[in-house]
């Protein structure tokens, strides 16, 4: 079985990952070029891997913490 709190860090990580590719592919503060369609499309993608990031986070954490019922072999994190 692997625990809980190791599962939630590598999600974390991946999470934190995706966050900073989306970054990358937004680069924000930049305006936004009105010739270059494909650029246009870059950024937007950059933008949605920044919003599900943490939506996919949180819904990790829930299934780390036993919130949708148990996992097989994931030991829920129990808080006492």
């Amino acid at each position: 079985m692997t625990s809980g709190w190791i599962m939630l860090g590598l999600g974390t990580l991946i999470c934190l990952g995706l966050f900073a590719n989306g970054m990358r592919f937004a680069r924000l503060g930049q305006p936004l070029p009105a010739d270059n369609p494909n650029e246009i499309k870059r950024r937007m993608i950059g933008m949605i891997f920044m919003i599900s990031a943490p939506l996919f986070w949180l819904l990790f954490a829930a299934t780390c913490f036993g919130l949708f019922g148990p996992v097989r072999n994931i030991q829920t994190i129990q808080l006492h």
